[in-house]
């Protein structure tokens, strides 16, 4: 029986948070183009939303959008949530950074493309601030060690959705730019390390070479990619 269907384009990007969590948990679902909603359903769903991701749960008949909630809805139903309720915020703190870090990296969703000197203050300057800002909550909460060799989680002993969004936006980010690998490596070594061992676990590493295969290095997709890809290149 199906559980979801997940409306995205055929990219990563935001759509890879919804799908290394769906395929992390065994869930059935469908992954749909986003066309088939956006933009002309979108504003006339139950729980509208913006624009792509939107997932639509087969048993309560809802559709969700805006990435992070649908990460917290699934966290919720999967129990992939901690328990504290500190950490617990910081699962949603979390995924609110990773969903700022990709409105950053394409310069506020291709509001602009970039230009030298704006793409290397980001990558320069903002970004390893973001990576150190994970990389910091990580230490604080006992992730312990750089590479495949390395323990626990962002949060804690225990696997989280929070690590799911982490692993979507970095390992996504360095596969697809394998420039940026460096940069993640100098200033968040266990968060880079927790990246590949999550890419690691057995559904969500046979998902993703999958996709690659599929899909290359896609990242984005459109102007906003190719701008994206002549600052790196």
């Amino acid at each position: 029986m199906l559980d979801y269907k997940l409306f995205y384009w055929d990219l990563p990007f935001r759509g890879n948070f919804i799908q290394l969590f769906l395929e992390e948990v065994g869930a059935q679902y469908e992954r749909h183009d986003a066309g088939e909603i956006y933009p002309e359903r979108s504003r006339g769903l139950h729980n509208p939303g913006m624009a792509p991701p939107y997932l639509y749960e087969c048993k309560s008949k809802t559709y969700f959008a805006q990435m992070p909630a649908c990460l917290m809805h699934l966290g919720r139903e999967y129990d992939y949530l901690p328990r504290r309720a500190e950490t617990h915020t910081l699962a949603l703190k979390a995924i609110l950074d990773c969903n700022d870090v990709l409105m950053e990296i394409t310069n506020s969703n291709g509001q602009l493309m970039w230009t030298r000197d704006s793409w290397d203050a980001f990558r320069y300057a903002r970004l390893p601030e973001w990576m150190q800002v994970f990389e910091n909550t990580g230490l604080q909460h006992g992730l312990k060690g750089g590479g495949s060799n390395g323990a626990g989680f962002l949060l804690g002993a225990r696997l989280t959705v929070a690590d799911i969004a982490i692993t979507a936006l970095f390992g996504t980010m360095i596969y697809s730019f394998p420039e940026l690998e460096g940069d993640l490596l100098e200033n968040a070594p266990h968060i880079a390390g927790l990246c590949q061992r999550v890419e690691a676990r057995p559904q969500i590493r046979y998902f993703l070479e999958k996709q690659r295969e599929e899909m290359g290095r896609g990242y984005c997709g459109g102007r906003i990619e190719d701008s994206l890809r002549k600052m790196i290149g």
